[in-house]
């Protein structure tokens, strides 16, 4: 089950092609098993961040949207582009990511425009003070942008780090690396909350939904999600939830692409998928490997072909754009 937490077998190797071909981006012979330098390189670029960057520092006294980008070591070549926030006190927030290999790179990709989308819901409809569980990164972004309570912002989410076989050997350099997007010091709470909210999302929908309303003490809570986390979660922890992905060229509407992907989807006899814009290009597709999956409480929140979407008890559907879905948790009641 572990094999499908990443891309599956053949999949990695079709993902792959499009990585090494694509300009020779990795150069597998420079990155041997062992403790080797760190691969790529962050810097500010030139060009204007996005309105939504600039929209989202807007939102924060003092802060300022700039654009980087991560360029390989070996050749040079652009493999990520990026969009983040200074913010006053010397943090920066990474509300950007895109990937330019073909496949997610040490993370998930994150639009700046669904994220101004998400930020402008929470500040207009979430209670003040509000309870939110969401993914660690996610968690320190909205952290800093609205005033609810978020348990997993301190939380260590290196588990969730992805890479390419060639660059297996920097592992150690690269984990080094990315803790500037991370609090320094260790939190043990947070990261038992971390713990908790996977065990949420990967048990039995009633029992997943029982699980947050025991870590916000029976009191209403807010669950926030986005597609993605499926395969984050699924890298984190393998022996909990099979779950892959692969890129499918865009068809001339939504009907057609999903059409492909069922047919793919069939032929290779998984259990259940999503399916969400990557660019103008391509569509993204999630899959789930095992049957025992789509029982799942996060495979019955996102948009997977199988799920009860509205329809989990004590879990209300109240925004949802692009690839986020959030949701209110009810209270335990009592007497």
């Amino acid at each position: 089950m572990a094999r499908f937490s990443r891309l599956g077998t053949g999949l990695a190797a079709g993902l792959g092609a499009v990585m090494l071909v694509a300009g020779g981006l990795l150069a597998a012979s420079a990155f041997q098993a062992g403790n080797q330098p760190l691969p790529y390189s962050y810097a500010t670029t030139a060009d204007k961040p996005s309105e939504a960057a600039v929209a989202l520092a807007g939102g924060i006294e003092g802060a300022k949207a700039r654009a980087i980008e991560m360029k390989s070591v070996a050749t040079g070549k652009l493999l990520v582009a990026g969009q983040i926030l200074d913010l006053p006190d010397g943090r920066e927030i990474l509300v950007g990511w895109q990937s330019r290999i073909g496949e997610p790179l040490i993370r998930s990709d994150i639009s700046v425009k669904e994220e101004e989308a998400l930020v402008a819901a929470l500040k207009k409809h979430l209670p003040a003070k509000s309870t939110v569980f969401a993914m660690p990164a996610l968690s320190r972004r909205l952290a800093a942008m609205t005033t609810a309570e978020y348990p997993l912002a301190p939380a260590d989410d290196s588990a969730t780090t992805r890479l390419p076989a060639p660059w297996t050997g920097a592992r150690a350099a690269i984990l080094e690396a990315e803790r500037k997007w991370r609090p320094d010091a260790e939190d043990k709470a947070a990261n038992k909350a971390f713990a908790g909210f996977t065990e949420a999302l990967t048990a039995e929908d009633k029992y997943g939904v029982a699980h947050f309303q025991v870590m916000a003490g029976g009191a209403e809570c807010y669950l926030v999600l986005h597609v993605r986390d499926a395969f984050d979660i699924g890298v984190a922890a393998p022996d909990k939830l099979s779950v892959g992905l692969r890129d499918f060229p865009s068809a001339a509407d939504v009907h057609g692409a999903t059409k492909l992907v069922k047919s793919w989807i069939e032929k290779e006899g998984y259990a259940a998928y999503a399916v969400t814009s990557r660019d103008e290009n391509a569509v993204r597709a999630y899959y789930l490997a095992a049957d025992r999956d789509k029982s799942a409480l996060l495979a019955q929140l996102l948009p997977f072909n199988s799920a009860r979407l509205g329809l989990v008890p004590g879990a209300t559907l109240v925004f949802q754009n692009g690839g986020y879905w959030v949701y209110r948790i009810s209270a335990v009641r009592t007497g």
